[in-house]
């Protein structure tokens, strides 16, 4: 019997004895349009780890964004007014106080004794007053009496010169001539008594009021002296000047304080502020009397900017943003927040992701991808930027890709191969 025989119609670069030539010849192939593609691009580099952005087109908002704290507007810092130990600490930091709350008794035995001496002295003082009061009192009594004594000597004797002068007159021959003249003469004597005895009594009592001026000038200043002691005393107990929490105090039992040491710190926890840290190179974007929003623990609070520091600290620049609004009852001082700062608003402009180490208002080297996966170094100028965004003024069109990627160790090559 007859077997037909099938016939091979495979083409012959699949038969088997020519199978392996061709694998050889596409692996040849594609290592050839391979090295072509390579040989255009100056570097090939992996694109996995690399990130992309494409250019749009439409409203940007410019906004500036940066870390920062919560600072207390309103700060009382508690020092002490005497030399002291501590006795005992009433509160500690974090501790709300109102006006007059007991923060640290002192204690300064010198101080309490010397208060003790000059509260002595001012009793002596006010004694030796009194005593001097009653005592020139009763010279002046004497010298007045002394005075109208002298005036009625003076006038009895003026009443018998008067009755002699009228004998005489008459020639009546009672009185002689040389009594008379001895009255005449005991007349002007004490005539002359009494005046000097007005002008000591004037002496007198000026006397009287320059001593008592004295005496108490000197029971007043004891007494000034006395009551700033017994302020000082009562400065050992320290008390809250206002209302607010007790931020800052490291007192211990046993301490010594010297006479201007700090005590506390009082903050009004409802006046509190930002101190942000914004990057100096997007400082120039920001003005005072903008708008901010600042991030509280998840809760959002608009501000006001009120302050630029006009000094650089490792690359930040502190700004004051005011809260308004009432804050939550978390808000408090050091508290972390992060804050954006609304610098402008572009209506209808081109716009990127930010690329690493770009600044805004500049020209960059940027790379932009073509549909090969090649990517050229183009020249483009940057507008205002925001934390995430910056404005395109030239170099790109709508829908490009760039890499945002740090392309700093690209920069000697003008095409790069994207794999």
């Amino acid at each position: 019997m007859d077997i037909k025989r099938e016939t091979n119609n495979r083409p012959a670069w699949a038969k088997p004895k020519n199978v392996g030539i061709t694998l050889v010849a596409c692996l040849f192939l594609g290592l050839y349009f391979y090295g072509q593609q390579f040989s255009n691009a100056d570097l090939q580099v992996n694109g996995d780890h690399l990130l992309f952005s494409q250019v749009q087109q439409g409203p940007m908002a410019v906004s500036v964004s940066g870390n920062g704290v919560l600072a207390p507007d309103n700060i009382t810092w508690l020092a002490s007014r005497v030399t002291g130990r501590v006795e005992r600490v009433f509160v500690k930091a974090g501790a709300r106080v109102t006006k007059g709350d007991v923060i640290v008794q002192l204690s300064n035995p010198e101080l309490m004794q010397a208060t003790e001496e000059l509260r002595w002295e001012q009793e002596t003082l006010e004694a030796e007053l009194a005593a001097l009061q009653v005592a020139l009192a009763a010279n002046a009594l004497k010298q007045k009496a002394d005075t109208l004594q002298a005036q009625f000597a003076y006038e009895s004797a003026h009443l018998q010169l008067e009755a002699e002068t009228q004998l005489i007159n008459r020639k009546s021959g009672v009185v002689s001539q040389i009594d008379y003249k001895r009255t005449q003469l005991k007349v002007e004597q004490l005539k002359r008594s009494w005046g000097i005895q007005q002008q000591l009594q004037e002496k007198s009592s000026h006397n009287v009021a320059a001593q008592i001026k004295a005496k108490t000038a000197q029971t007043r200043k004891s007494m000034k002296a006395l009551q700033r002691a017994e302020e000082r005393v009562v400065a050992l107990r320290v008390t809250a000047p206002t209302e607010g929490v007790v931020q800052e105090t490291e007192l211990k039992q046993g301490q010594q304080i010297s006479a201007g040491g700090l005590l506390a710190k009082i903050v009004d926890p409802t006046s509190l502020y930002a101190e942000v840290q914004l990057s100096e190179q997007l400082i120039a974007e920001v003005e005072l009397g903008q708008q901010a929003t600042i991030d509280i623990r998840r809760e959002q609070f608009q501000g006001e900017v009120t302050r630029i520091d006009p000094n650089v600290v490792n690359g930040r620049v502190q700004v004051d943003i005011k809260l308004n609004g009432v804050l939550p009852e978390n808000a408090r001082p050091d508290l972390s927040v992060t804050a954006k700062v609304d610098v402008t608003n572009l209506s209808n402009t081109l716009f990127i992701e930010r690329p690493a180490f770009v600044r805004s208002n500049d020209g960059n080297k940027l790379y932009r991808l073509d549909e090969q996966g090649f990517a050229h170094k183009v020249n483009v100028q940057l507008g205002k930027a925001s934390a995430s965004k910056i404005q395109i003024l030239s170099g790109l069109d709508v829908g490009d890709t760039i890499v945002l990627s740090d392309t700093s160790n690209w920069q000697q090559f003008n095409t790069v191969l994207i794999n």
